[in-house]
């Protein structure tokens, strides 16, 4: 699946500052970038920016020095998104012992996803669910069931401990509760921020992923528990412990800011805002 996407960022400042972005769809495994172009302003030191692609997770961060005064940042790419169907049956958990070594690290717990507090609850409420991307789209439904969607009704400093007492969130505290509850159930889990066709209205969105045995072996599975986006056409952008290490612009001084125009547009595609292919492949 072919799908266009993009962003447009302005800022203000008074004196020359340094960025990192992290707005550059990831070159990963099961999404191909065709066609790209990041554009930003020249600066009057001549200096320009710098490249540098995680390994791990394949985000891709750009350091910039940009300003003084208005500039603006453009970045946009056609991706094409492998969109290919699996039974979720055939998808299980991990045992421990079988587990690689290289995601030990996905569960523990991070500064937005205290999963050590949900052990319990987690293992009453889902352990006795097939394991595997069943169980995870189970925490999914949990999810979208007992926390409202309320723009404005979390900050910077809210973790999914306090989602989870407030039943309250927007899409980045989703996530967090989904890898908690995952990492409090053995279940490797790490945060994503995407572009989404499905958005409405568009913005930078935010899933989780959960690190499970699939047809072509150990794999990672997007997920969307606040059911906004599909995540069979989602093109990834960043992925990390939390949001702490996926911002998308990171100025390193005062800046003034408009706010973001994002898009993503997927051919042929038609859907609601809240979808059920959220959860699917």
């Amino acid at each position: 699946m072919e799908i266009s996407v993009g962003c447009r960022l302005r800022y203000d400042m008074a004196q020359p500052t340094y960025f990192i972005f992290q707005i550059e769809a990831a070159k990963a495994d099961g999404q191909v970038v065709k066609t790209e172009a990041l554009r930003l302003p020249p600066t009057p030191s001549g200096t320009g920016y710098e490249i540098y692609s995680d390994p791990v997770t394949a985000t891709r961060k750009v350091r910039a020095l940009l300003g003084p005064g208005p500039v603006e940042v453009v970045y946009e790419a056609t991706v094409d998104v492998d969109a290919t169907g699996f039974d979720p049956a055939d998808v299980r958990e991990f045992d421990f012992a079988a587990l690689p070594m290289d995601y030990l690290d996905d569960l523990a717990p991070s500064r937005y996803c205290p999963s050590d507090t949900f052990t319990e609850f987690a293992h009453q409420t889902f352990g006795e669910c097939p394991r595997g991307h069943v169980r995870v789209s189970r925490i999914c439904d949990w999810i979208f069931e007992n926390i409202q969607y309320e723009s404005g009704s979390t900050g910077p400093s809210t973790n999914a401990a306090d989602v989870f007492q407030s039943r309250k969130g927007v899409c980045r505290d989703f996530a967090h509760l989904g890898i908690s509850l995952c990492r409090a159930l053995g279940i490797p889990a790490r945060y994503a921020s995407v572009y989404a066709d499905a958005l409405s209205p568009q913005d930078f969105h935010a899933v989780f992923q959960a690190y499970l045995d699939g047809p072509k072996g150990g794999e990672w599975f997007a997920f969307d528990a606040s059911r906004m986006s599909s995540v069979d056409s989602l093109v990834r952008i960043a992925a990390g412990q939390d949001a702490a290490d996926v911002a998308f612009a990171w100025p390193q001084g005062e800046v003034t800011y408009q706010v973001p125009e994002v898009w993503a547009k997927a051919e042929g595609r038609g859907h609601t805002t809240r979808t059920t292919l959220a959860i699917g492949s």
